[in-house]
């Protein structure tokens, strides 16, 4: 410490003793006044007193500071070597004028609009949990000079993120852990910036636990967790305490909560938490039992994924058999020499159908017959049709007993290799190991002496007794000294936070793990304040109202930030999270969770018929509810529940109205109701939810509102058991947003009579994406370029178009048999029923992802084969005819024509 010096300065602006330290020092010195004489416990060598300083002209004149501009500047004085700043709210700082940089304002235009100074005039319009003057503008006037070894000047430079490859082991998860969680704990502890995308139920919580476990006492890091709310922080600290490691936690954040931590300061108790064993013997059994786990983690999740597939196959196969129950098919042997896999299946219907209606030649037989033992020729030839509806049959009995094979085969390997011990057993090391190390820490170690009023001053101090520090975001910054940084801040449900918190939170951070989920609520913000703002022209990744905290980071690195997405999915039965899953994860999520057969874990209630909504324009409470939504939850929904003993405790009731909430609680006793931005986080083993509109005109005009992505899937995903939804009888049935999508998944799943009734047939689209797969596939290899090479070229067109965010409520199949579309064929006329049972189908087959209802028909037609072949142009005629008797529209693109991408599109945009 001796290099490090103490100023002590003369101020004869203000006639005081003014006292600095350049420097943050190891230990604080306590410096008293007494009788206008200065008393300090160091030596007078290390004092160096400077007095008559000369005021710096600041007027025009930009300070710059590690590449950031020094804001609310008030007056500067020289100090001989020194430049000491005054700023707002009676704060100062010194700095040697060789970190100086100082520039006209006429010149600093090449700097480009300050974020910094957008987000500050944004602080004075914001309040924060009522304050008469904004909180955060207060904040903002503080935050005089951005720290550059901060994260904040990371984001604010656009730094690239920095990484190590090498990682401290034992990596310890004394809160379990599974193989997501795991990479995004490691990729934590190597980057200064991360991000871990937590979808719901995916163990956000257990992973930030397990990060702060490696943190503070594998790696003695200060670690401050922060939310837009307190009740995520509060998640954290419950389960800390819940364990016993409470005392590790200093609840901080609003000067409140300071003084209730302070007054009643916990105390560490560790008291048996020793071992005999070696810290090393300890590290190596955790890595040796990690080694083992990571195959086996990655079996438990390939059954799940099994699982999940077992039961998309069985439903598939009843809505086949559903359609396909009057036919009287022969056994499967009688037509081929050996058993068929569901893999052969798939070959053998995509090489009969290149055999087409050609004569078949001793060659092509003698193909059937070695590669699959297939020999009825006669079957072939005469009843190509019912072959193909035999084989379908067989393919998926195939398919789910190969699956099926496969799961016991793992379910096996997990219990011989024992699984659940090892896992057990790698917690148990975990926790002895983090337990020996607190005790190591914490074992005789005085109490903290410290009170609310003194603690910044020795920082240090304070966090290795607490080095966990929790606060919500905005007051992060008042809990800390000016220019300390924590080791790393966590930042949860960072969807929910704001540009101008999140700002705060970086500005104390030396490394930031940021969690979160864009899939689901975002910040809310008043849009009304962009109206008022002076300084608004703004880069886009900085934008208040555009972004939170963590779409701002995506928006700055792109690609290049490291992330990690959480995949096993613990909380909803898997019918439940599947269609959060389909429609917002791209599948990626594993359900950890099972389900029988018998389980109703998704329901569709619709109102009677009429217009229910009433909406209040005038009063206190204005919007709209839905008294008969309502009734049919208190009359017949919960009575039900009852019947089948749920407790109302376990029922939440959620809506996108407040209004509805303020309404339901009048009528319904005992179950929990609130909005679904409200409901983010929690979770309940039946949720219902009620969407109010009708078909009014107010019903319509708030359609976009009810139907935000983001909003359904906070709703659908708070239901642990069962979800239930109560809407209109038909508002949202056409509706191809999310609250369509939502019934038609759950009519799907349930097989609802709007479904079965349908004249169109569900596509069957397990058994068909793989047909088309192998179709198309083998068409790319073909020499034969005529009709072949257009087809791929439109195969090509529709998979680019359903990529994108617009016609994600879309998918396709290629050559899918009529007999596959149409459930009857009464209205047709003897021709087209015969050409329907003639092996007929559609080039492309454009249908709703959901339910699999069939939109769009699309034949592609080469000239050579269709307009140069009357034959084939007579089957067009019969396609077409066919399509409209039953309502299904139909798209010919011909091959000498143009603009198909145009034509695809516009006719894809009518659904819409």
């Amino acid at each position: 410490m001796d290099e490090q010096k103490v100023l002590i300065l003369v101020d004869q602006i203000d006639k005081t003793n003014e006292i600095e330290y350049y420097n943050i020092l190891e230990q604080i010195v306590e410096i008293k006044y007494k009788n206008s004489e200065i008393e300090y416990k160091f030596p007078s060598s290390r004092v160096n007193i400077i007095r008559n300083p000369v005021q710096v002209n600041i007027e025009n004149q930009k300070f710059i500071y590690q590449g950031f501009p020094i804001r609310n500047v008030k007056f500067v004085m020289k100090f001989e070597g020194w430049l000491k700043f005054f700023f707002e709210e009676q704060h100062t700082r010194i700095y040697s004028p060789s970190l100086i940089q100082i520039i006209p304002e006429e010149d600093s235009s090449r700097l480009t609009i300050d974020p910094m100074d957008y987000w500050k005039d944004i602080s004075q319009y914001t309040t924060i949990e009522d304050d008469l003057e904004s909180f955060l503008k207060k904040q903002f006037s503080k935050l005089n000079v951005i720290h550059h070894k901060s994260v904040l000047a990371s984001y604010l430079n656009k730094t690239p993120v920095e990484k190590t490859s090498k990682l401290v082991t034992p990596i310890i998860y004394p809160f379990k852990f599974n193989l997501s969680q795991k990479a995004a704990l490691e990729q934590a502890l190597s980057s200064n910036i991360s991000i871990i995308e937590g979808p719901p139920g995916t163990g956000k919580t257990q992973t930030i636990l397990n990060i702060l476990a490696n943190l503070t006492v594998i790696h003695k890091k200060s670690v401050a967790v922060v939310s837009g709310n307190n009740a995520a922080v509060q998640n954290v600290r419950d389960k800390l305490d819940d364990k016993g490691y409470g005392f590790m936690v200093a609840a901080l954040g609003k000067w409140d909560n300071r003084k209730a931590f302070f007054n009643n300061l916990p105390e560490p108790d560790v008291i048996g938490w020793d071992c005999e064993a070696e810290e090393k013997q300890i590290g190596e059994t955790i890595n040796e039992l990690t080694h083992k786990l990571e195959r086996l983690l990655l079996l438990a999740n390939r059954k799940a994924e099994i699982e999940r597939m077992i039961s998309a196959y069985r439903l598939e196969q009843k809505h086949y058999q559903f359609h396909n129950d009057e036919r009287n098919l022969d056994d499967m042997k009688r037509l081929f020499f050996r058993n068929q896999t569901a893999d052969t299946i798939i070959s053998f219907l995509v090489d009969e159908y290149f055999l087409g209606e050609r004569s078949f030649r001793f060659l092509q037989k003698a193909k059937l017959l070695f590669k699959y033992g297939f020999f009825d020729f006669k079957k072939l030839r005469e009843d190509r049709l019912e072959l193909i509806t035999r084989l379908q049959t067989k393919y998926y009995e195939s398919k789910l007993s190969e699956l099926e094979r496969e799961k016991d085969q793992i379910d096996r390997e997990l219990k011989k290799e024992s699984f659940k011990p090892l896992l057990q057993e790698h917690e148990m090391y975990s926790t002895q190991l983090f337990k020996k190390k607190l005790f190591e820490k914490y074992h005789g170690k005085s109490k903290y002496k410290g009170n609310v009023n003194n603690y910044r001053n020795r920082i240090e101090d304070f966090l290795k007794h607490y080095p966990i520090v929790l606060s919500t975001t905005h007051a992060l910054r008042s809990c800390i000294p000016d220019d300390y940084l924590f080791d790393y801040v966590i930042v949860d449900e960072a969807s929910q936070v704001d540009l101008l918190t999140g700002v705060l939170a970086m500005s104390c951070a030396k490394r930031i793990i940021i969690v979160g989920d864009t899939k689901q609520l975002p910040q809310i913000v008043d849009e009304k304040i962009e109206n008022k703002l002076k300084t608004s022209d703004v880069e886009e990744p900085y934008n208040y109202f555009k972004h939170s905290l963590l779409s701002s980071m995506f928006a700055i690195y792109g690609q290049n930030i490291p992330r990690a997405m959480l995949k096993e999915h613990y909380r909803c039965k898997p019918k439940i999270i599947g269609f959060c899953n389909d429609q917002y994860y791209n599948n990626d999520l594993i359900p950890m969770t099972t389900e029988e057969e018998s389980d109703v874990s998704i329901r569709l209630h619709y109102t009677a018929i009429g217009n229910h909504m009433r909406r209040v324009t005038v009063g206190k409470d204005r919007g709209n509810f839905n008294h008969r939504e309502i009734d049919v939850v208190k009359e017949e929904i919960i009575k039900e529940l009852q019947l089948n003993d749920v407790p109302l405790k376990d029922i939440g009731f959620t809506t996108p109205y407040r209004l509805q909430v303020t309404e339901a609680n009048s009528q319904l006793e005992q179950i929990e109701i609130d909005t679904v931005h409200r409901y983010q986080g929690r979770e309940k083993p039946v949720m219902i939810l009620s969407t109010v509109l009708d078909q009014t005109k107010s019903g319509k005009f708030g359609k976009q509102f009810v139907e935000n992505p983001n909003l359904v899937n906070v709703a659908v995903s708070r239901a642990q058991n069962q979800f239930i939804l109560v809407t209109d009888h038909s508002l949202f049935r056409n509706s191809r947003k999310d609250i369509g999508d939502l019934i038609r998944y759950i009519e799907y799943n349930t097989l609802h009579e709007h479904i079965t009734q349908s004249q169109l047939i569900s596509v069957f689209d397990l058994l068909y994406s793989e047909y088309s797969d192998r179709l198309n596939g083998l068409q790319a290899r073909l020499i034969n370029k005529s009709k072949f090479k257009s087809e791929n070229i439109i195969w090509r067109v529709l998979s680019d178009l359903m990529e994108e965010d617009t016609y994600k409520c879309f998918t396709f199949s290629m050559q899918v048999y009529l007999k596959d579309i149409f459930k009857v064929t009464d209205q047709l006329n003897e021709t087209e029923k015969k050409y329907v049972k003639n092996r007929a189908s559609f080039d492309f087959v454009v249908y709703d992802a959901i339910n699999k209802q069939p939109l769009l028909a699309i034949e592609v037609n080469g000239f050579n084969y269709h307009r140069n072949n009357l034959v084939q142009t007579e089957r067009d005629k019969l396609k077409h005819n066919i399509c409209v008797k039953y309502d299904l529209s139909f798209l010919p693109l011909l091959t000498t024509g143009s603009n198909e991408i145009i034509k695809i599109r516009n006719k894809l945009n009518e659904f819409l």
